[in-house]
């Protein structure tokens, strides 16, 4: 099962593997990593969804059958046992990725005969029903009364919290999965996330840069870069001092963010973060060089002092 599919088509039947991470917790990565050269074992279980439609927006109907187990021989024995769940919206990148693939194919698939077309239905909090093709108009009780009927509201789901929400429904049946023993058995063997901001890191080595959950982060060790100039100018050259110089920089510069830019220097530690990413990288190259050109650097310390 190492061979890479990309593409896919309504009716094809795809894997949703039951053993990759739901959360890297050694990596702090999650969604979508790279796993078109992973080689998925052939005596996992897995589950088995199908494509019903592909949707505008790079988004794909799914539905998702009951059987889980071992990959079988032809497409029946999936088929036949029926849906686990009512079709869900997820995101076409888990096909281009690798996470899922396509195992069957079928030319002839008709969505309307057989997947139901007709009747697969989803709700909106704007008052109208999505069925089939057509956008039907609700009151706000015809909605309460739908959702009430087991009719879901449309979603966009990750490839994990389908696997996560399956999972869950196979353990309510019983089935034990020992997930969490078998995923940190093969933690080793799971694809590494591309570090996007590697090239960024090294330009401005010796600063550190970090990106975490919306907020990014330039840092210095103090003592690393210019301690004679900071002697001659009778500074410390100190977390604190290598604010005061970044602040008086970005004014400049005219790149003063309007409080974009926030501090938490220490004595022995210059750091400064932003919830803007472009803003602060674009600080970061330009303050590294100005501050790797040690001639310009004390010029511009003699005017602060």
């Amino acid at each position: 099962m190492g061979r890479k599919t990309i593409e896919i088509n309504p009716g094809d039947i795809f894997t949703i593997p039951l053993f990759l991470p739901s959360y890297q917790k050694w990596t702090k990565m999650d969604d979508y990593l790279d796993y078109r050269k992973y080689h998925f074992r052939m005596d996992d279980i897995y589950a088995f969804g199908r494509l019903i439609e592909i949707q505008t927006g790079h988004v794909d109907l799914v539905e998702v059958f009951s059987y889980t187990g071992e990959i079988p021989e032809n497409p029946e024995r999936i088929i036949d046992s029926e849906r686990m769940f009512a079709p869900e919206h997820v995101g076409h990148s888990l096909f281009e990725n690798g996470r899922w693939r396509v195992i069957f194919s079928n030319p002839h698939y008709d969505m309307w005969r057989d997947s139901d077309y007709e009747n697969i239905s989803f709700l909106s909090h704007v008052g109208h029903m999505w069925k089939g093709k057509e956008k039907l108009y609700i009151t706000k009780e015809k909605c309460i009364e739908l959702e009430q009927a087991g009719i879901p509201y449309w979603t966009m789901n990750g490839g994990i919290d389908i696997e996560v929400k399956i999972r869950s429904l196979l353990e309510k049946q019983g089935i034990e999965l020992n997930y969490e023993q078998i995923v940190e058995e093969r933690k080793s063997e799971y694809p590494m996330p591309r570090d996007l901001d590697k090239k960024l890191k090294e330009t401005i080595a010796p600063f550190r840069w970090m990106s975490e959950h919306g907020r990014y982060t330039l840092s210095l060790d103090a003592g690393l870069l210019n301690d004679d100039c900071f002697i001659r100018n009778h500074m410390l050259g100190n977390g604190y001092d290598w604010e005061e110089i970044a602040v008086a920089f970005a004014e400049k510069q005219g790149m003063d963010s309007g409080g974009k830019f926030c501090f938490d220097c220490e004595a022995d530690t210059f750091c400064m973060y932003s919830s803007s990413k472009k803003m602060l990288k674009e600080f970061a190259i330009s303050f590294h060089k100005f501050v790797m050109d040690a001639d310009i650097f004390e010029d511009f310390l003699k005017q602060l002092t």
